[in-house]
């Protein structure tokens, strides 16, 4: 009973985004957003590699076309992909690509999975927990929540962000139909999250980042991910902070490209010391 559910679960997990596997020779590549936006963060790397793999970009618990569905949950966000990639990679390579929230899934996935990724790029993933943060801030965010509703925070966050305006408009839809308790329930768990003692178990070659503008816990991060496993590589994006997607997007795409096929990562990405 619980494979079925957890089966029917994954498709529609991934259901908006699915295509047919007509080219079953090719590579899988999966996107997992960060929280607090959904899978159009995705979109320009879609249409770049889409071509090539066969891309997947899935709206995660709480989020896009699932905010009104249930409470977020890391545990069952990893389930989900893990399902997915069981039902339909068919031996095919994997590919995974998380950013903040959805590189800590990718992690857990890694972690519980050993065998089902091959390539994997872990972004500014926090797994070193901050209790002490979440009990002083999560009385304030009921507090805060009402601005993020408001057209101006809307448009401050996003330069925050370093959002281009063509995507201005999925943002603040993001942010106007974000519930209270899925972004209080994404904060726990962010930073309760800690580094699986299993990650250094999976056999995927691992690529992760870190900008160089981040706070030093996401830095010290980056490391201690890198340094827990043998075959993980580990780089400083110079110049910015949480948006490496977002603010150097032909940087970040031929990194991808480069670390996928095995050669020299882009000279302005310094290795993490």
């Amino acid at each position: 009973m619980w494979k079925k559910q957890s089966a029917q679960k994954a498709a529609a997990f991934f259901l908006y985004r699915r295509m047919e596997l007509s080219t079953m020779d090719r590579s899988i590549m999966i996107f997992l957003h960060g929280g607090g936006v959904s899978s159009w963060m995705w979109q320009e790397q879609v249409e770049i590699f889409k071509d090539t793999y066969e891309c997947f970009a899935p709206d995660l618990i709480g989020h896009g076309t699932r905010a009104k569905e249930q409470i977020f949950s890391m545990n069952e966000s990893a389930q989900e992909v893990i399902s997915w990639i069981k039902e339909n990679a068919n031996g095919r390579q994997v590919i995974l690509i998380g950013f903040s929230l959805g590189a800590q899934i990718a992690v857990d996935v890694l972690s519980r999975e050993p065998d089902i990724v091959d390539i994997a790029v872990i972004n500014s993933a926090l797994v070193m927990p901050l209790p002490w943060l979440h009990f002083m801030v999560r009385p304030l965010l009921p507090l805060t929540y009402p601005l993020l509703k408001k057209d101006w925070f809307i448009q401050l966050q996003a330069e925050k962000m370093g959002l281009s305006q063509h995507v201005l408009h999925h943002y603040a839809a993001e942010s106007k139909h974000l519930q209270k308790k899925t972004l209080l329930t994404m904060f726990q768990e962010n930073l309760h999250y800690k580094l699986p003692d299993t990650f250094q178990q999976a056999k995927a070659r691992i690529l992760v980042t870190v900008g160089e503008k981040e706070k030093g816990i996401m830095t010290r991060s980056a490391k201690k991910i890198t340094n827990s496993h043998p075959k993980a590589a580990g780089v400083v994006v110079p110049g910015i902070g949480h948006t490496f997607t977002f603010e150097k997007k032909e940087l970040f795409t031929e990194m991808i490209k480069s670390f996928i096929e095995a050669r020299a990562l882009p000279v302005e990405l310094k290795e993490i010391q």
